[in-house]
Parts: C-alpha cells; sequence; structure tokens
C-alpha cells in the first residue's frame, strides 16, 4: 500500500514523528509521498525524503496559503522541483470554502504550478474544495499533457468523470468512511482503475477513529473500506492503487532497489 498524501512533516508529529514513521512501515506501506504546503515547511519535507528511501516529495504551495506576495516563491519551487527525490507539484489548486485568499491571486498561482508541470513533466496533487469546475476549466485550457491526482476528492460522478476524461486519478481517503450511502454508489461507478488512496494526515482520520489524529498507518482503514464499497478483496484494492500510484508518481525503480 502507498500513501500518496500525507503531512508528516507537520508540528502534529513533532513529538513522536519516528514511531509514526515506524508504524506506517510495520503496517505494510512501501512508501509515502509526502506533500508540501508553504515554503516555510520544505526542509521538513525534504528532510524526511532524504532519510528514508521509501518517502518521495511534492513542492507546492497550497492555495489557502496564496497572498499577494506569493508570486514570489514560484522560482523557488521550481528550484525544489529539481530535487531527485521530488516526484510532484502541489498541493496547488484552488479553495472557494475557506475563503482565505482571494480566487484571483489562487488561480493565478494555480496556473503557474501547471506552467510548471508542463515543463517538468510532473504530476499535479490538486486540493479542489467548492471549485471543481473552475479547476478543470483551467486544467482543460492550460494543462494539455498534464497528469495527476485529485487530492481528497469530494465531488460527484460528473466531476469524476470529468476528471478522469483529463487523466487524472481521484485521491481517496478517510472521508469515504463517514458517508457509505453516498460513497458506495459512486465508487462503484468510477472504477478502482482511476483511484489511489491517501490519509492527507494528520486530517481526515477515517471511522471509527475521526476524532484521532490520521497517520499513515490508517490508509489501510480507508482501503479496507473501500474494498467493501467494491464487493472485492483488500488485496485487489492494494495492488490496483498501488500499480497507480506508482506509475503516477514514477516510484516504480526506486522501490525495486528496495527489495
Amino acid at each position: 500500500m502507498i500513501d500518496t498524501h500525507a503531512h508528516v512533516h507537520t508540528r502534529d508529529f513533532d513529538a513522536d514523528r519516528p514511531k509514526v514513521l515506524t508504524r506506517a512501515f510495520a503496517s505494510g506501506l512501501k512508501a509515502i509521498i509526502e506533500i508540501n504546503i508553504l515554503p516555510r515547511g520544505w526542509p521538513g519535507v525534504i528532510r524526511l525524503a532524504e532519510n528514508d528511501p521509501r518517502i518521495f516529495a511534492a513542492a507546492g504551495l497550497h492555495p489557502n496559503d496564496v497572498t499577494d506576495d506569493s508570486f514570489t516563491d514560484v522560482p523557488w519551487i521550481e528550484e525544489a522541483l529539481r530535487h531527485p527525490r521530488v516526484r510532484a507539484i502541489g498541493e496547488t489548486g484552488l479553495d472557494t470554502y475557506r475563503k482565505r485568499a482571494s480566487l484571483e491571486n489562487q488561480k493565478k498561482l494555480f496556473s503557474e504550478h501547471i506552467a510548471l508541470a508542463r515543463r517538468t513533466g510532473l504530476p499535479l496533487v490538486i486540493h479542489c474544495r467548492n471549485a471543481h469546475d473552475e479547476v478543470y476549466d483551467l486544467l482543460e485550457t492550460e494543462g494539455a499533457g498534464v497528469r495527476g491526482v485529485m487530492h481528497c476528492f469530494s465531488g460527484d460522478i460528473r466531476h469524476a468523470r470529468r476528471a478522469i476524461k483529463l487523466g487524472f486519478l481521484l485521491g481517496l481517503g478517510g472521508s469515504i468512511t463517514y458517508d457509505a450511502d453516498r460513497w458506495r454508489p459512486l465508487v462503484r461507478k468510477i472504477g478502482l482503475e482511476h483511484i489511489i488512496v491517501e490519509t492527507d494526515c494528520p486530517y481526515l482520520s477515517p471511522e471509527p477513529d475521526r476524532r484521532a489524529r490520521n497517520e499513515p498507518a490508517r490508509v489501510w482503514q480507508t482501503a479496507e473500506r473501500l474494498a467493501d464499497y467494491l464487493g472485492v478483496d483488500v488485496d485487489e484494492v492494494d495492488a490496483a492503487t498501488d500499480r497507480a500510484a506508482v506509475d503516477l508518481f514514477n516510484i516504480s525503480d526506486d522501490l525495486k532497489d528496495l527489495k
């Protein structure tokens, strides 16, 4: 199993980070994609990836933290993408739920991330909250040939099909365990081949541990619920989501070197 979206570098894990990672890999995880959201968090992200060959990094700026000054961060992101442990761009995208950043600034910086993806060939890790049509419109206009994942996918089947048509996978995490009546029919329509699993830790811990701090080892709880919704064995979910994640993040050779 691969946790395709984690924030283990954040202060939520300062007290027990080594133990969290030990639990993760003892549970059977083979890799973690550690996601950056702010420039000040980058040293912690890349330190994790440099110190453990099973951890890979993504570099970008979260839409909720975009300001008028954020565009000066674009050269920093571009430089970070040159690091050999970086396998994706993000977390980036649009968020009209929090309303902490102007939509105009979010769109401008999202466009910069899309341009970086075109230039580098790296996939995008997209945060999309209450802004599905705006995200897809920008990708259709500016992102020809760009791949990626719709992190913490929260849309309906129309949004899912639009994302898949654009060449994006759907990242599913603990939130799919909160409402079986919504997610069971949706994941059956989406199909396992378009899904990867994630935790978004320390957030969105799956049931029955919803109020607890999330961590990478809990990705199995999401996989087990996904298997239940699809009527398949969890090993099938493991194999299919692994294949998709390994291909998207280009980590096949890295994982072979670990054997």
